[in-house]
């Protein structure tokens, strides 16, 4: 009797063990599904309500929006008034809440890195938010009056609605240079306002990039582009010869009307602005610029390095390379006299990047499967556009439309043999355009969270391609040798392309430090100048534009140098825990397949110890 009651209790404890078990583990299953379906809600709440809130920034993200629940019959620029920027900043404190409120314990990999992401970044907007008026969205180097024409201009036209669309932006464009007049009275207002010399390049811009003449004539390049978009539509019969010649006229009438004057009336502003820019010097200058600096720094390069760190690292690198040309030019005295013997091939943009495709498939990954393989045009930068332009750039596609792609040269700094060669390996292979499309197919492989795509990081992004650049220097040593009948370049032709390389690194290294200094130390104009003379950049002339474009583009050069130094010192930390599993292709596929993020995350996903 007593056996079967110690029976009869074990198994009543067993089942109640069991009951608390299952109760236990439905409970936490019921948790992880109510926290999936809270991330989901919130990521796709945030991405439909940027992409609803921005169409031209829609339009560059999202070539079918509807297939995204989205729809794009609501057109609307994202406006740029304070009234707008206080609702952002409320609206901003919800998503950082509801970010911080959902547990990823239970996530997938890709969705708990997601999720980090975005609530990393939303707290570096909340910090940024505490420095209002400090950012300058009219920057004379890469301002919204030098790219607002260049984004409307290869604004694509996949159907009727899309020209409606962008017909309908157009006349929005005052009220949008409207709001960013009101920001920069306001910025004036708080003793923060551009320097003179700034003014003055902005000013030419709004008078000078929408040319009146030209606008006129039907002759400037947003009349020439709208056309030639209309006659695509036309060739596959979206709308017709008559609806073609309704819209050009349109499009003429509402540049004259809306267009130019509100460039004009913004010229009108900032001119009478100028004058209350009292700081000529860096950020350093401002009240609490140098903790706004090392904010938007941080921010930029997606580096966490402590900005004396980043100096030490920046200069030993310029010691290094700075020795490293000067061997070669002991090896070689007269190398910056004379021409090397075999000329680099000076051959088309679609040649050479048809060759550097050839040559990085040893070391990098080839591009995921897919039904349509990305396409490159290589166009000219327009006239009125040329003075305020990089030499070279490279637009984005949007992720559900990578299949076209396009790179711009600027003909007013026409790169030319060995410099063509690594501007299109920096712009195209193996740099942004392959980043970019790679990336993107490995998203839709795995079916990534469109969120992610709101996330952006120029360390990662101009590291990678100046990372690349640098490695295309060898590229070139081979290609070169394939141009010639003998297969091999002469020694003088090695170091020449070696030396190109160790300037070049040198040249950017000393923007960066130029940078720092300017915008954290508070370097002015004198002590810059004399730094740039110890590496024989004496013209005054010279130093000033350096400066000045420095002072106006806070963290531009860290962007490219301190990420590519990133990758570098990563690549070295690979090699020496990988050992012998290490390779290239291993490095590279890792890094392209982690997609953009800033590099203590990435260290960490390669599973390396950042040093």
């Amino acid at each position: 009797m007593k056996q079967h009651l110690k029976r009869f209790f074990q198994s009543r404890r067993s089942s109640r063990v069991l009951a608390l078990f299952l109760a236990a583990v439905l409970s936490v299953s019921a948790f992880a599904g109510w926290q999936a379906v809270q991330f989901h809600y919130f990521t796709d709440t945030l991405f439909r309500q940027e992409m609803e809130s921005d169409t031209l920034s829609m339009h560059y993200i999202l070539a079918w929006p509807d297939a995204y629940g989205i729809a794009d019959d609501t057109v609307c620029l994202a406006p740029y008034s304070p009234k707008e920027q206080e609702q952002a900043q409320i609206q901003l404190e919800q998503y950082c809440k509801k970010a911080h409120a959902i547990c990823p314990l239970f996530f997938r990999k890709d969705s708990r890195l997601l999720l980090s992401l975005l609530t990393r970044q939303l707290e570096d907007s909340r910090m940024e938010a505490a420095f209002p008026f400090y950012a300058e969205p009219l920057s004379p180097g890469s301002g919204i009056q030098s790219s607002l024409p260049i984004l409307l201009a290869e604004y694509t036209f996949r159907s009727k609605q899309d020209v409606d669309n962008y017909l309908t932006l157009l006349t929005q464009i005052p009220a949008y240079l409207e709001g960013i007049a009101d920001y920069e009275k306001e910025k004036a207002a708080a003793g923060l306002f551009m320097s003179d010399s700034a003014a003055d390049k902005v000013i030419e811009q709004c008078y000078e990039i929408l040319n009146a003449e030209q606008l006129i004539n039907g002759i400037h390049f947003l009349n020439t582009t709208f056309a030639q978009r209309l006659h695509n539509l036309v060739r596959h019969g979206q709308i017709t010869a008559a609806e073609k010649e309704a819209y050009l006229q349109q499009n003429h009438a509402v540049l004259l009307d809306y267009v130019l004057p509100a460039y004009e009336r913004l010229g009108d502003e900032i001119l009478l602005l100028k004058g209350s820019g009292t700081n000529p010097g860096g950020l350093a200058q401002f009240p609490r610029g140098r903790e706004y600096y090392a904010l938007l720094f941080a921010q930029t390069t997606g580096c966490s390095r402590s900005l004396p760190e980043v100096e030490a690292l920046l200069t030993a690198r310029l010691q290094e390379d700075t020795h490293a040309l000067a061997h070669i030019m002991q090896q070689a005295p007269d190398l910056t006299l004379i021409t090397p013997e075999e000329e680099f091939p000076r051959e088309s943009p679609s040649v050479c990047l048809h060759d550097l495709q050839t040559r990085m498939e040893a070391d990098f990954p080839a591009m995921p499967e897919t039904d349509a393989p990305p396409s490159c045009t290589v166009k000219k930068v327009s006239e009125n556009l040329a003075d305020y332009c990089a030499p070279a750039f490279y637009l984005t596609p949007p992720i559900d439309d990578i299949t076209e792609n396009a790179i711009y040269i600027n003909e007013k700094d026409t790169p030319d043999g060995l410099e063509l060669y690594t501007t299109l390996a920096h712009e195209g292979y193996p740099g942004h355009l392959y980043q970019t499309v790679y990336y993107q197919l490995c998203q839709q492989n795995n079916h990534t969270n469109p969120a992610r795509n709101l996330l952006h990081y120029g360390g990662y992004t101009e590291g990678w391609a100046l990372y690349v650049e640098m490695l295309s220097y060898d590229y070139a040593k081979e290609y070169m040798a394939a141009n010639t009948d003998n297969g091999h370049i002469s020694d003088d032709s090695l170091l020449f392309i070696d030396a190109m390389k160790h300037n070049r690194s040198i040249q950017l290294c000393l923007y960066a430090l130029m940078d720092i200094e300017i915008h954290y130390n508070g370097a002015d104009y004198e002590s810059v100048h004399q730094a740039l003379s110890k590496f024989g950049i004496t013209e005054p002339q010279i130093t000033r534009n350096i400066y000045d474009y420095i002072v106006e583009e806070p963290v531009n050069y860290p962007k490219y140098y301190v990420g590519f130094l990133e990758f570098e010192l990563l690549k070295e930390a690979a090699k020496e825990t990988w050992d012998e599993d290490y390779s290239d292709m291993r490095f590279h596929q890792t890094i392209l397949e982690t997609g953009p993020c800033p590099f203590d995350v990435l260290w960490e996903e390669l599973g390396i110890k950042a040093r």
